[in-house]
């Protein structure tokens, strides 16, 4: 065990050989590359109906602002007095 005189902590020796084989790196990386586009396609998915939604409300709100309008200019015209 090597020992740092600046640390009470014991250092650890790097060791020679790579963390992972070749066949993991692979491995890791096809997995990378599947989880992105899961995630690609997640978005894309949440997108689309965030804007589906918006435009559904939209057209609700329209539809609600005319009619609204149409049945005070209805209620206006109906309690004029006639002549």
């Amino acid at each position: 065990m090597i020992v740092n005189a600046m640390s009470d902590f014991p250092t650890t020796e790097t060791p020679d050989e790579p963390l992972f084989s070749v066949a993991e790196v692979e491995q890791l990386t096809s997995d990378d590359v599947s989880a992105g586009r899961a995630i690609g396609k997640m978005l894309s998915a949440l997108f689309l109906y965030t804007v589906f939604a918006m435009v559904v409300v939209i057209w609700w709100t329209q539809n609600s602002i005319i009619g609204e309008r149409k049945a005070a200019a209805g209620t206006d015209v109906a309690t004029e007095p006639a002549h």
